[in-house]
């Protein structure tokens, strides 16, 4: 959490400790929710797709183009550090969750219930 600060007045530190455990219960819900699927895709026999690295379908595009130019954007801010801090905390935002889109819609679990529609 690289823009947490854990001193200041004490609503300061309950934010920080409220924003990680929003992001940690976010990621974490999200790959358990994923595994229902997981399991009903393996035991579907019928079913057989390969897994795309990007761009495999339109909602992948777009958020795999907002990774690329977040992760551009972050890169920036880490080496010049009188970037507006709204903009990094924008570009890490994109970041993250650009990656976890990139994930779920180039994934197999997003083809499966996409093919049973």
């Amino acid at each position: 959490m690289p823009y947490v600060s854990f001193e200041g007045e004490e609503w300061q530190r309950t934010l920080g400790f409220v924003l990680g455990g929003v992001f940690w219960l976010g990621l974490i819900m999200g790959l358990l929710l994923q595994l229902p699927i997981s399991k009903k895709r393996k035991a579907d026999k019928k079913y057989t797709a390969k897994c795309s690295f990007a761009f495999s379908n339109r909602p992948a595009v777009f958020f795999d183009a907002l990774l690329i130019a977040s992760a551009a954007i972050a890169g920036i801010a880490f080496i010049m550090p009188s970037m507006p801090q709204l903009l990094s905390f924008g570009a890490v935002f994109g970041l993250v969750f650009s990656l976890e889109m990139h994930v779920l819609f180039n994934g197999r679990n997003y083809k499966y219930l996409k093919k049973a529609g």
